[in-house]
């Protein structure tokens, strides 16, 4: 059974000329029903490395985080067996929540939007149903597609990958990073692994930036974004794994 297992929401903004740790007390105040953890910060000058976070905050329980850059904010959300109604619920009352709170505390105008799921489902020959699934006749053994179009003054991407998962014994003495323990996988032979589940990946992304690059005093508004969250509706239904 396909599941949602994760929600990204971003807006780009034209760059910040301070560092938005400046007004985090604000920013704080205003999010604490969502983000209701520490936030951290760092003094980085608002003259150079745009895209670096600035702030960034994680929820109590872990399933919200937020980062802010000089150009950007991104919402990730991590879902828990919920069923599509509720992760559009979900998107439908952050996504506008967020942008309220950066427009009101920043005094800014959101560029464009973008909504991001991602759906896994197990499957014994993932890469075999997929290349089915696309008419694809070769044997293949992993399977990889990114669909991207346009729709109104939208951009959207759906993309599929097949994925196994592999159980290594890695060996090693010391506290090993995570890019140690990845780097050792590289080293050793699937010979010695053992296979774990076989799954489906499934990546919707829907953003307005096609608006924005007709028009460059385009500006992403609440109803455009609702607009969004309707296409996302129908492309749940009809993007099925």
């Amino acid at each position: 059974m396909e599941k949602i297992r994760k929600v990204t929401l971003c807006y780009f903004f034209k760059r910040l000329d301070i560092n938005p740790k400046d007004k985090i007390k604000e920013l704080s105040d205003e999010l604490k029903s969502v983000l209701d953890g520490q936030f951290a910060f760092n003094n980085e000058e608002a003259n150079h490395l745009f895209s670096l976070p600035r702030i960034q905050a994680l929820s109590n329980d872990k399933m919200v985080l937020f980062q802010m850059s000089l150009i950007n904010a991104n919402v990730f959300f991590t879902i828990n067996e919920q069923d599509e109604d509720d992760v559009v619920l979900l998107i439908n009352n952050n996504i506008q929540l967020f942008y309220d709170v950066l427009k009101e505390v920043y005094n800014l105008d959101i560029l464009y939007s973008s909504i991001k799921i991602e759906s896994i489902e197990e499957k014994d020959n993932p890469a075999t149903y997929l290349a089915n699934k696309f008419n694809i006749s070769e044997d293949l053994e992993n399977f990889s597609i990114n669909r991207g179009y346009t729709k109104d003054n939208y951009y959207i991407n759906v993309i599929y990958n097949s994925s196994n998962e592999y159980n290594f014994d890695i060996l090693g003495g010391g506290n090993m990073s995570e890019q140690d323990l990845f780097d050792n996988t590289m080293i050793t032979s699937l010979s010695e692994a053992r296979m774990g589940s076989k799954f489906i990946i499934k990546i919707i992304e829907i953003n307005d930036r096609l608006a924005f690059n007709k028009d460059k005093d385009y500006l992403s508004s609440k109803e455009n974004i609702r607009g969004m969250i309707l296409e996302l509706k129908n492309l749940l239904q009809n993007e099925k794994i």
